[in-house]
C-alpha cells in the first residue's frame, strides 16, 4: 500500500506538471458592432461580414493602430486575425514594391513583406505582373526568405485573396512580448505609386496572453512545491508502516 501511495504521489506530480498555463483572450474583435480599440472606424462588407476598411478606405499610404492595455510586462501575447488584399497589388515588381506592414511597439516587425495579386501582364499596356515578386510566404512573414508568386500563403479567395494569420493550418504564428503595460499594434501598407485601389482590410482581430489567472492552475515553482510534497507524504508512511 505504501508503495502505492508512492508511485500515486509521483503520478500526481508529473500530471499537474505537464498542465498549460490558461490562454486568456484580452481582445476579440469581428467588427459587426464597433471598432473599439481601432485608431480607425470604418468598416465595410466583404465576403459576409462587416471588415475594419472593408470600405475600400484603408488604401496604400493608411495606417490603423490597435492600443491594448493593462498587459503584463515580460507576458507573450499571441495575435490572429484574417487579412484582405485588394485590387492591384504589385508586390516586389516595376509597380511596387507593395508592402503591408504589422508593426509591435514591443518587439517591432511581425509583417514586412511585399504581397502580389497576380493579374495577367498586358505587353500593350505594360500593367499587371508576372513571375516571383512577391516576398510574403508563411514561413517568411518578415520577407526574408526570397521571392514568390503572387497569392502564395493565400487561404481564400473570391476574386481578392485573404490571408489568415494565427489560425488555419500551416499559418504563421504571430506574437509579441510586451515591454510596458500599453501596447500598440499598426497595420499599414505603403507603395511608392500611393495608388488607392490597393487597399487592405481586417477581420475577428484576437488577441489571447499565456497567462495563469489566479485559483487556475498554479505556477511551476507551486507544482514542484506541491509534488515533493505528495513525496515526501508517501515516503513518510511507508517508514512508519
Amino acid at each position: 500500500m505504501n508503495i502505492l501511495n508512492t508511485r500515486l504521489a509521483f503520478l500526481l506530480f508529473f500530471t499537474l506538471a505537464s498542465l498549460p498555463s490558461s490562454a486568456a483572450v484580452i481582445y476579440s474583435n469581428n467588427f459587426e458592432t464597433d471598432t473599439n480599440g481601432f485608431s480607425t472606424n470604418k468598416t465595410g462588407f466583404l465576403y459576409g461580414s462587416q471588415w475594419l476598411g472593408g470600405d475600400r478606405s484603408l488604401h496604400h499610404g493608411s495606417t490603423t493602430s490597435l492600443t491594448l492595455t493593462n498587459l503584463i510586462v515580460g507576458t507573450e501575447y499571441s495575435l490572429s486575425f484574417d487579412l484582405f488584399i485588394g485590387g492591384t497589388w504589385d508586390g516586389s515588381g516595376v509597380f511596387g514594391p507593395d508592402f503591408f506592414q504589422l508593426h509591435s511597439s514591443s518587439s517591432g516587425f511581425l509583417i514586412n513583406a511585399t504581397f502580389a495579386n497576380d493579374y495577367p501582364f498586358d505587353n500593350l499596356t505594360g500593367l499587371g505582373q508576372s513571375g516571383k515578386t512577391q516576398t510574403y510566404s508563411d514561413t517568411s512573414p518578415l520577407g526574408d526568405g526570397g521571392e514568390f508568386t503572387g497569392r502564395t500563403g493565400v487561404d481564400f479567395v473570391a476574386g481578392d485573396p485573404v490571408y489568415y494569420f494565427g489560425h488555419g493550418n500551416g499559418n504563421p504564428l504571430l506574437s509579441f512580448i510586451a515591454s510596458n503595460t500599453t501596447e500598440q499594434l499598426t497595420f499599414s501598407s505603403f507603395d511608392a505609386q500611393q495608388i488607392v485601389d490597393e487597399v487592405f482590410a481586417l477581420d475577428n482581430v484576437i488577441v489571447t496572453g499565456n497567462l495563469q489567472p489566479n485559483n487556475s492552475v498554479p505556477a511551476p515553482a507551486t507544482l514542484v512545491l506541491l509534488g515533493l510534497g505528495f513525496i515526501s507524504l508517501g515516503f513518510t508512511r511507508k517508514k512508519s508502516a
